[in-house]
C-alpha cells in the first residue's frame, strides 16, 4: 500500500484525509511537485506506522502536529529559491513564510528585512543623486560631522560629488546579492518527523 486513500478502514481513512488536507494547505506556497515530494514521504511514513500499530491517530501523531514543522519546512524551503533565483517576488514571499516560521524565523525576517531596507535606499539615494545632484550624497557640515543621505538644505562640503550615484547604487546592488545568498542559506528548522528527509534542503 503506497497511498492513504487505499485504506480500507473508513474511519482510517477519514483520519489521514484530515490530516493530510492540512498537508496540502501548509504546503500550497511550494511549487507542486516539491510539494508532492514532501507529501508522498510523509505518506510513506504514516503508514509505515499505521502497519506497526493498526491505529490512524496513533500513527499519526508519530509525525507530528502539521503546524509544529511545516510551517518552518515551507519557509526554508522558500529561502532556497529566493537564494538560487534572487527574484524579488521569491523572496517577499520567503520573508512573509519565514515571519511565521516562530521566533527563529521572525528574527531572521526582521534582520533581512532591514538589510533589503539598506540596499532600497542606497540605491534611491544613488539615482536621485543624478537628478538633485545638490543635497544628495556624503557631505563634512560645516557644524562638523558627517552627513549621508538627501537634504536640500544641507549646508557642507560634498565629499564625493557625483561619483556618489554609481557608488550608491553598486553598495545597494551588492548588498541585495549578498543578503539574498545568505538568506537563501538560513534555516529555522524545526525537529522532522521519524527523521523524514523533507526538512533538508
Amino acid at each position: 500500500m503506497t497511498r492513504w486513500t487505499d485504506l480500507v478502514d473508513a474511519g482510517a481513512r477519514a483520519t489521514f484525509a484530515a490530516y493530510f488536507a492540512k498537508v496540502d494547505r501548509a504546503l500550497a506556497a511550494l511549487p507542486r511537485s516539491e510539494a508532492e515530494e514532501i507529501k508522498a514521504e510523509l505518506e510513506a511514513h504514516a503508514l509505515d506506522a499505521f502497519a506497526a500499530s493498526g491505529e490512524a491517530t496513533s500513527a499519526l501523531s508519530q509525525l507530528g502536529d502539521t503546524d509544529d514543522f511545516l510551517p518552518a519546512l515551507v519557509a526554508d524551503r522558500l529561502r532556497a529559491r529566493a537564494g538560487r533565483t534572487f527574484n524579488p517576488g521569491d523572496i517577499a514571499a520567503a520573508l512573509m513564510r519565514s515571519a511565521g516560521a516562530g521566533i527563529a524565523g521572525l528574527a531572521t525576517t526582521v534582520a533581512a528585512g532591514l538589510g533589503y531596507a539598506v540596499a532600497v535606499i542606497c540605491v534611491a539615494l544613488g539615482i536621485v543623486k543624478f537628478f538633485a545632484p545638490h543635497g544628495t550624497g556624503v557631505y563634512r557640515l560645516d557644524a562638523g560631522g558627517i552627513f549621508i543621505g538627501s537634504d536640500a538644505n544641507v549646508q557642507g562640503v560634498d565629499l564625493v560629488g557625483m561619483w556618489f550615484s554609481p557608488l550608491a547604487i553598486a553598495v545597494g546592488v551588492c548588498l541585495y546579492v549578498v543578503l539574498t545568498w545568505t538568506f537563501g542559506r538560513a534555516t529555522v528548522r524545526k525537529r522532522a518527523p521519524l527523521g523524514c528527509r523533507p526538512m533538508e534542503d
